[in-house]
């Protein structure tokens, strides 16, 4: 009889364990697939501006032309700027001129914020040089398919501007609409 309890428990117990770790995967390969689902990020265009000597003059224009044909994605536009540890500020001043497909214009002033107050840059480093990626706009859609041009202009005090090497931009598609 004891022995019968035994192999009753054993049992018992193996189903339950059985049971357990079958629960656990499925609960991972859930919660897998939702944030699968979730992050359907593709990158629509990338591309750098190079800054010769690392010295932006405030004649020189970061220029991108973007030809947009999905009208129904969701999108985050990024700026992307390298820059050297001696950059004497913990932030940069850009003009940003939007000329969008029907030629209408827009123009604005973005401030990129590249350290805290103490000083610590933002982003990543690696020996002297520093990247940064910023948001200038979060969930947009395009709605007018054709080409994008993006003209950027450092509106900083100082020119030339020293030890900036690189200005980026990118356009993130976030999530496609049903």
């Amino acid at each position: 009889m004891i022995g019968l309890k035994k192999i009753i428990e054993t049992t018992i117990l193996e189903n339950n364990m059985s049971g357990y770790r079958m629960n656990t995967i499925l609960i991972i390969a859930f919660i897998f697939s939702i944030s699968s689902a979730c992050k359907q990020r593709s990158t629509v265009y990338s591309k750098y501006y190079y800054i010769e000597k690392e010295e932006w003059l405030s004649k020189d224009t970061a220029k991108f032309r973007v030809d947009i044909i999905d009208t129904i994605s969701i999108n985050d536009v990024n700026i992307k700027i390298r820059h050297g540890e001696l950059y004497p500020y913990s932030n940069l001043y850009v003009f940003l001129t939007t000329i969008y497909p029907d030629n209408s214009k827009k123009t604005d002033t973005i401030e990129c914020v590249l350290a805290d107050s103490k000083g610590k840059w933002y982003g990543s480093g690696l020996g002297d040089m520093y990247d940064i990626t910023l948001p200038i706009k979060k969930n947009i859609r395009f709605t007018k398919s054709g080409v994008y041009q993006f003209y950027f202009v450092q509106a900083m005090r100082q020119d030339p501007l020293p030890n900036i090497s690189e200005f980026g931009f990118e356009i993130i598609r976030v999530s496609k609409n049903r």
